[in-house]
């Protein structure tokens, strides 16, 4: 995605590393309200971090990466 400059981790585990700080707050937030918890890095601003738990399904993983990319196509316009 357009807003996405890198793209961190091992395994299950994630960061998403975005353009400004602000895009930052705005995904974690506008997830939230969508039921998808994510969370902020403390070190690094404009960073939201993806940590489902290890039993996650493949359809869970499926709808998590859908909402994200929904907000982030909302934030692009």
């Amino acid at each position: 995605h357009p807003l996405i400059e890198e793209i961190r981790g091992k395994g299950l585990m994630l960061c998403l590393i975005l353009k400004s700080s602000e895009i930052a707050n705005d995904l974690v937030v506008l997830c939230a309200q969508k039921r998808l918890v994510l969370f902020w890095l403390l070190f690094e601003k404009n960073a939201v971090r993806i940590t489902p738990p290890l039993t996650i399904s493949e359809e869970e993983i499926e709808k998590g990466c859908a909402i994200i990319l929904e907000v982030l196509d909302g934030l692009k316009q």
